[in-house]
């Protein structure tokens, strides 16, 4: 199969800083000759994720996780490894021969470039249309009307759907855009058998103000449609629907802009509209996202926890708003992330509140946002008769679920103390009616999670210590491959990464060539070497390297002697079988003794 040639990995993964990929996505920290940071592919406490940028790589002691910027990329945005070479030879100004690649990942590179394209296109379409086209005066009036001037709607390059076909299909014809790349990206829809529209296509988005969806690069992937018609029958937001370039359960409206700013306050706020947001971001508090119209996914927590260790909710004061809060913390807290709300006036949302009563008023209810088990006993203090004996016993035992979910044990506690204070019942009996409780996201089988990377079957400590030598020094790896030894690898368990630098041609000069060798292995593969090598290194060279050779091949030689043993108490052989696997015998016992005598006179150096 065609492969990109290894100088132009090379050449894309030293152009690439590690540590800057990586920390987009993950809050680092300096530690030693690297930098640590909460894992982004499981949910943990304590960072076990470390970037090193010596080796330009990165490894997760507690999932296994583990690779270089190829490996990130592809993991954390669900792309193939030549889409993510694509996207960091992008990035560097690196060319890639479309030749070299296979076909299908050819093949699914260029839908994506594709959708991308158009996306950015008709993205620029809408906003045009927004700025200068009398059919967009409604959606100039609604902006208006909210406070959001041109600057800020250039900004976020707002943009305008007409209300009818034609103007989009004129569009698509001059820029020579098909009806089939506009229905894959989901800018047409199609109508069902059953509907009036059956077979038809016709714009999904129509008459509507529009806010581009990116994703963390800042590549519009997908659009939200606020409806501007007030009698229309139709869903106020309309979002794209799930394409091979979006999820909205994966996306955070806002985010590119606002991630750095989350990672400086360690906070993030949460709106619930993209109107919410923009408002509140263009007025200082840039620390802000908002979901996509949907429920919170543990998606969306690892996203917040990688910026992050504390969320504010800002949500409607009423029932629906506090119900939201509710789901919202039965995601986060597991997390370890610490979950506070800030319930706004009644009627208000953050936007009205700041176009109405300045930025400061909503700084004091940021300000003033307080726990959410404070903020649980206040609403249901004022729904719910916690003093009838029934109320108070369901109330207690909801309670108790939720306070199981929070991941910091000193959390739990002050939570068990507030409520058993609030509803007057005995602390330790509360306190074991929580430790009842199974540990559990409402909603969310154990079966659900996502498992993180497996990695190979363990490898021999002896094979394992022989590769870190070789990678380490030339002149092991060259010893090793002229040694004529090969036959070890047949017959030894275990040994599957030292035969894969045994046989490859790789020099591994650098950490640069290391790292594009590791890129173009399986991900069990890539994920064992990151483990491997994240271990401390063994000492003595090439004495080290030749004992361990050596021990490998006394290792092979008892294989052998056992297998021949197994064979001769096989039912029904012949005579000449039997003496024929008793002289193998007598040979490979002489042959091993010797080589455990020739072993004793220098002990082999530890693996570890």
């Amino acid at each position: 199969m065609p492969r990109i040639p290894e100088e132009t990995l090379q050449q894309i993964l030293a152009a690439t800083d590690i540590v800057d990929l990586v920390g987009r996505s993950v809050k680092l920290k300096r530690s030693g000759s690297g930098y640590s940071g909460l894992c982004p592919f499981h949910q943990e406490k304590t960072p076990s994720f470390s970037v090193s940028p010596s080796r330009n790589a990165y490894h997760c002691f507690g999932c296994g996780a583990g690779g270089n910027a190829f490996r990130f990329v592809m993991e954390h945005e669900n792309l193939t490894f030549m889409e993510a070479v694509k996207r960091l030879g992008d990035a560097a100004g690196i060319r890639i021969e479309e030749s070299v690649w296979d076909e299908n990942a050819e093949r699914n590179a260029k839908e994506r470039a594709a959708l991308l394209r158009v996306h950015s296109d008709i993205a620029q379409w809408y906003h045009t249309l927004l700025m200068k086209h009398s059919a967009a005066e409604p959606a100039r009036a609604y902006l208006k009307s909210r406070g959001i001037n041109s600057a800020i709607a250039a900004n976020w390059q707002m943009g305008y759907a007409p209300p009818h076909g034609d103007p989009l299909r004129e569009w698509a014809l001059e820029q020579k855009y098909s009806e089939k790349i506009l229905i894959a990206a989901g800018i047409l829809a199609q109508g069902g058998e059953d509907s009036a529209r059956a077979g038809e296509t016709y714009p999904r988005f129509r008459h509507r103000l529009m806010f581009p969806i990116r994703n963390d690069y800042g590549e519009v992937i997908a659009f939200s449609g606020r409806l501007l018609d007030p009698e229309a029958k139709a869903a106020k937001y309309l979002n794209s629907p799930e394409t091979p370039i979006f999820s909205k359960s994966k996306v955070f409206f806002g985010l590119d802009k606002s991630k750095r700013a989350i990672s400086k306050a360690n906070r993030a706020i949460v709106c619930e509209g993209q109107l919410d947001l923009i408002t509140a971001f263009e007025h200082g508090f840039e620390n802000v996202v908002a979901p996509l119209g949907t429920a919170f996914t543990d998606f969306h927590a690892r996203m917040l926890k990688r910026h992050a260790e504390e969320v504010v909710l800002c949500f409607d004061s009423d029932a629906a708003g506090f119900k939201a809060a509710e789901r919202a913390f039965a995601i986060l807290a597991p997390t370890g992330l610490v979950v506070k709300v800030a319930p706004l006036p009644q009627g208000e949302d953050p936007d009205s509140l700041i176009r109405g009563k300045g930025a400061d008023a909503f700084k004091n209810q940021l300000d003033a946002a307080r726990d959410f088990f404070d903020h649980l006993l206040d609403f249901v203090s004022t729904t719910r008769d916690l003093n009838e004996t029934r109320e108070k016993t369901r109330f207690a035992a909801d309670t108790a679920a939720m306070i199981r979910l929070l991941d910091n044990p000193i959390a739990r506690d002050a939570a068990i103390q507030k409520v058993a204070l609030r509803l007057g019942i005995p602390e330790a009996d509360y306190r074991r009616q929580v430790s009842r409780i199974a540990k559990t996201v409402p909603g969310k089988s154990e079966s659900a999670q996502s498992s993180p990377p497996q990695p190979l079957p363990p490898q021999d400590k002896t094979a394992a210590m022989l590769v870190r030598l070789a990678l380490a020094d030339a002149k092991i790896l060259h010893w090793l491959r002229n040694s004529g030894r090969e036959e070890i690898l047949k017959d030894i368990s275990g040994a599957e990464l030292l035969a894969l630098i045994w046989k490859s041609s790789t020099s591994f000069a650098d950490n640069t060539s290391l790292a594009a060798f590791f890129s173009t292995l399986p991900r069990d593969e890539e994920h064992a070497f990151s483990q491997l090598l994240s271990q401390p290194m063994p000492s003595g060279g090439m004495v080290a390297a030749q004992h361990a050779l050596d021990a490998l091949g006394a290792k092979r030689l008892d294989n052998l002697l056992q297998r021949a043993q197994t064979q001769l108490k096989e039912p029904n052989l012949s005579p000449p079988q039997i003496a024929q696997l008793q002289q193998r015998v007598i040979t490979l016992r002489k042959e091993y003794l010797d080589r455990i005598a020739q072993l004793k006179d220098i002990p082999i150096p530890s693996a570890t």
